[in-house]
């Protein structure tokens, strides 16, 4: 075998990694020739499919206005509609941010519009960080960043009901790290100056905001500790609490029992009952105490009102509620489920209004109008829910794209929230028709084509999940290397399989297949059976082998630290693996059972980043590309 050189591809951004990698496999699959810049630039992106949608982060409407919308997404930027919510269109992609967290009207000049940006539903290590705070004073036709850009999440903004230079932003932060530019900022001339007004430490974000309307003065906030890494989200502590405000933010008082729950708690979010200022309900992730909390005195006491886990399950990614502009006793909670309580908060009942819920807007002066998003689009009613107009927008987040060899060639990718699919490049009569949904594995992971039959199609999926899917008789066959391993705490199951968990075929037999968990497994038989190839390539660090959530579990597999995240086999020479760890480690075998950790070679590694993506050369054996995710 060659001497190997690695040449490291190094960017932060995850988005970017993607592109980049699909880009190397094409050029260095197409030609080895240089492209100059002439050639280069006649290359034009095309819309190919497929029409589904995504999440959509933040909705905000005009008082009074049944005709015009704003939508943010999870990382396609702000939409806007002004016929209802039936056609929309991009308004934010001259903008250097994908991912919006709120978006915010002011209700005295419906041309001044809001926009945070850093999706706010924290749910994985890689979700996109945004780069601060936008306003638009021509109803979104061109935006101004006006500062916090190391904000990172902007989970709320409230505006002033009768002077729109006075705005509050709640920050979430970026979460990976003690940092400073998080809480409740406040502008007082429309954003030309910010003030941190509410900071509760390093790790403490703020993750709820609600204001009067009938007194703009008084303010509650909730703030949340919690910590991001690639290894585990850790919602909860001394820092998270109820907070409020009486002189316009300015001062702020810790609300401490009282009826509250005790330390430590998680993830918070808080509501004033618009036709009644003194009732304010706080809806807090707690492990045990319960999980809504209402008080009718202007915060003065309170009292648990409600108990169901299912009202604050997977905070870190939900916690939202919110009030009837037009009913005290009418909340509504967002959530994996849409929950709806008329009785003040004690009970509540599902409603079909959605499912994987997040944000909530109702007109302040129509309580029958209301906008729902969830992680498929949205659901807007003007008639209190007994019909509601489900609205798609085109914002797919796909988590990998495979190529076959058929003409027309077919892509294959895996969708949040939608599954994997596969469609042509070509479209079918012109209308974006032929693509097949459901070839076994499921939204998260990878669906790569056989080399030589794309009939075939393997696919994986959290849990420890890998299928085969057969075109020709629309059946997926279960072919995982071991036990399913949903929900599960890292440090207590024998492989770790992360969400996104690496698969690939062996360009040289077609019936190989390696899969990635810390450890490789290989098939030469189509699935039937599997050997492990490798040791735990990962550094094993116990300190990252933990699990997830925080004050109350959550191990779906976003967070497993310490395993295989890319794999990738050299179409040069035979027998020649390469694999990257989530902890910064790079690793190559020639098949003989050896395997050689080269980290140490590449100049300006990141400790413990992330190897999304490895492309072996279709030239020289010794040479492979790699990127690497890594936050500060």
């Amino acid at each position: 075998m060659p001497r190997t050189k690695i040449a490291p591809t190094v960017n932060i951004s995850s988005a970017f990694c993607l592109l980049s990698f699909c880009l190397i496999l094409i050029s260095t699959l197409a030609t080895a020739q240089q492209l100059d810049s002439e050639e280069e630039g006649q290359f034009r992106f095309r819309f190919v499919g497929p029409k589904a949608g995504n999440r959509v982060s933040a909705i905000a409407g005009i008082p009074g206005d049944a005709s015009t919308y704003y939508a943010g997404a999870a990382s396609g930027g702000v939409w806007k509609s002004t016929d209802g919510g039936n056609v929309w269109k991009p308004i934010f992609d001259k903008q250097p941010a994908a991912a919006i967290g709120s978006i915010a009207v002011a209700p005295s000049d419906p041309s001044s519009v809001w926009a945070g940006t850093g999706e706010a539903w924290a749910i994985r290590d890689i979700d996109v960080m945004g780069n601060g705070i936008y306003k638009s004073v021509d109803a979104g036709k061109t935006w101004t960043n006006m500062g916090l850009e190391h904000g990172g999440r902007i989970a709320r903004i409230i505006v002033h009901p009768s002077n729109s230079d006075i705005v509050f932003a709640c920050v979430v932060g970026r979460m990976t790290g003690p940092q400073q530019d998080r809480g409740v900022f406040r502008t007082t001339d429309g954003g030309q100056h910010w003030e941190r007004v509410l900071f509760a430490g390093e790790n403490v974000g703020c993750s709820g905001l609600t204001m009067d309307q009938h007194n703009p003065h008084t303010l509650f906030a909730g703030m949340w500790q919690a910590e991001m890494h690639t290894y585990g989200e850790f919602s909860g502590g001394p820092g998270s609490g109820v907070y409020v405000s009486h002189d316009g933010g300015s001062k702020w008082t810790h609300l401490e029992e009282h009826g509250l729950p005790h330390s430590p708690l998680g993830k918070i979010d808080v509501a004033v009952a618009p036709t009644n200022s003194n009732r304010i309900f706080a809806l807090i992730q707690t492990k045990d105490q319960g999980s809504l909390w209402r008080s009718d005195d202007g915060g003065e006491h309170w009292k648990a009102v409600n108990y169901q886990r299912a009202l604050i399950g997977r905070a870190g990614y939900y916690i939202r509620i919110a009030v009837s502009s037009g009913n005290d006793n009418e909340v509504y909670i967002a959530n994996s489920s849409f929950h709806r309580s008329l009785d003040g908060g004690e009970n509540f009942k599902e409603v079909p209004w959605g499912g994987d819920t997040h944000d909530i807007w109702i007109d302040p002066t129509n309580p029958d109008r209301f906008v729902i998003t969830d992680d498929g689009g949205m659901s807007i009613t003007t008639v209190h829910g007994r019909g509601m107009h489900r609205m798609k927008l085109p914002i797919g987040q796909m988590y990998h794209v495979a190529v076959d060899n058929q003409i027309p060639y077919y892509f294959y990718s895996n969708m949040q929230d939608d599954g994997n699919m596969r469609g042509p490049s070509v479209p079918i009569d012109g209308n974006e028709t032929g693509w097949d949904h459901g070839m076994g594995g499921c939204e998260s992971g990878f669906t790569i084509p056989d080399l030589t039959d794309p009939n075939i199609v393997w696919a994986t999926c959290y849990g420890n999940k890998v299928t085969r899917w057969d075109a020709r008789i629309k059946h997926a066959h279960s072919v995982s290397p071991w036990m399913m391993t949903l929900d599960s705490p890292p440090n207590e199951i024998k492989y770790r399989c992360h969400w996104t968990a690496p698969l690939a075929i062996d360009p040289f037999d077609h019936n190989t297949v390696y899969y990635g968990c810390q450890v490789i497994f290989k098939t030469s038989n189509g699935g039937q059976s599997w050997s492990v190839i490798s040791p735990d390539l990962s550094t094993q660090d116990q300190s990252r082998i933990v699990s997830s959530g925080g004050i109350v579990g959550d191990n779906l597999g976003q967070f497993y630290g310490e395993v295989v995240f890319a794999i990738a086999a050299s179409p040069v020479q035979k027998g020649l693996i390469w694999a990257g760890t989530n902890d910064g480690q790079i690793w190559h075998t020639d098949d003989r059972g050896d395997w050689v950790n080269v980290t140490k070679n590449i100049t300006g590694m990141p400790q413990w980043g992330t190897i999304t993506c490895i492309a072996p050369s279709s030239f020289d054996a010794a040479t492979a590309y790699i990127s690497v995710d890594f936050h500060l």
